[in-house]
């Protein structure tokens, strides 16, 4: 079975170079400019930086690592609600005909929903005045049982994000900003990390050509004033500026929410987002539960 995935990514090298989508190797990929060419760096997984990722916990991704302004602030808490009949998540019928996977029957994980609480939303603070640089500290995405790990997470604009892969098979990561391609690049295991960043804001889609159901998603901002809701759905975004904000929520299924708070120095300001079993999915992630079972 392992041959059938080097077969498919013999062919879809053939393609890549047949179109002139190239990987970063090859001098191919997107256009020039600032929205559209990542950095690019492979380093081993023994010197890769650690991950500043908090997705798990509902922190922000990068607390106390990105320059913030001096000065009063406050913080931000919130719950992401969900009324309706959540899609059923079950394992994605194609994973039986994946040699490293079959054996693995792990359940899809793009809605997740306990006691009405929606998990993986990822809520962000717009336009806080200031000029943020990146932290050192390198996020990171993994591939671990034919998943990308972790499914959604937020990065400041600038910051390096590696990208693993923890599966003893060949993995293909492809990504994507709206229906423009960033970089396609093969991952064979024991393969170098791959680096990348990007300087604007933006959400980042993950996909793999080799095993169609991986999907992820990195949230660029340009500050480090986000979070990603949690098991329970909350969510906490500490030392934020005084001031009045729009505060909005994404999710990969169920779209956009918008809010807003106003922050006052040493208080916690509260928001709640209300996502239904009507909201659609963004236009660029439209069809991700199509045929998965």
């Amino acid at each position: 079975m392992y041959r059938r995935e080097l077969a498919s990514l013999a062919a879809l090298a053939t393609i890549a170079l047949t179109i002139g989508v190239g990987c970063p190797e090859d001098g191919g990929g997107p256009p020039s400019g600032p929205s559209s060419k990542p950095t690019t760096r492979a380093t081993t997984a023994s010197t890769a930086a650690a991950t500043g990722t908090g997705a798990a916990t509902g922190k922000p991704a990068t607390t106390g690592e990105a320059a913030a302004p001096t000065g009063a602030s406050g913080t931000v808490k919130g719950v992401v609600n969900f009324a309706g009949k959540a899609p059923e998540m079950k394992v994605p019928v194609k994973r039986k005909d994946a040699e490293f996977c079959k054996d693995k029957e792990v359940k899809y994980n793009a809605v997740v929903v306990t006691g009405g609480k929606l998990k993986d939303a990822l809520i962000r603070i717009k336009d806080v005045k200031g000029k943020f640089t990146p932290p050192s500290k390198h996020a990171e995405i993994d591939q671990k049982d034919c998943m990308y790990t972790p499914r959604i997470q937020g990065v400041v604009a600038g910051q390096e994000v590696d990208i693993k892969n923890g599966d003893a098979t060949l993995h293909n990561v492809h990504t994507n900003k709206g229906s423009e391609t960033l970089f396609n690049q093969a991952q064979p295991k024991g393969s170098p990390t791959i680096t990348k960043s990007w300087d604007d804001e933006a959400v980042i889609k993950f996909t793999c050509d080799v095993h169609p159901w991986m999907r992820g998603f990195v949230v660029v901002h340009d500050s480090p004033y986000f979070a990603v809701s949690g098991d329970d759905g909350t969510f906490t975004i500490d030392k934020v500026p005084v001031g009045k904000y729009e505060v909005e929520a994404w999710h990969s299924q169920f779209g956009t929410k918008k809010g807003s708070v106003e922050v006052a120095e040493g208080k916690t300001a509260e928001v709640k987002f209300d996502y239904t079993d009507k909201d659609e999915a963004p236009a660029d992630n439209k069809d991700e539960l199509k045929g998965l079972w």
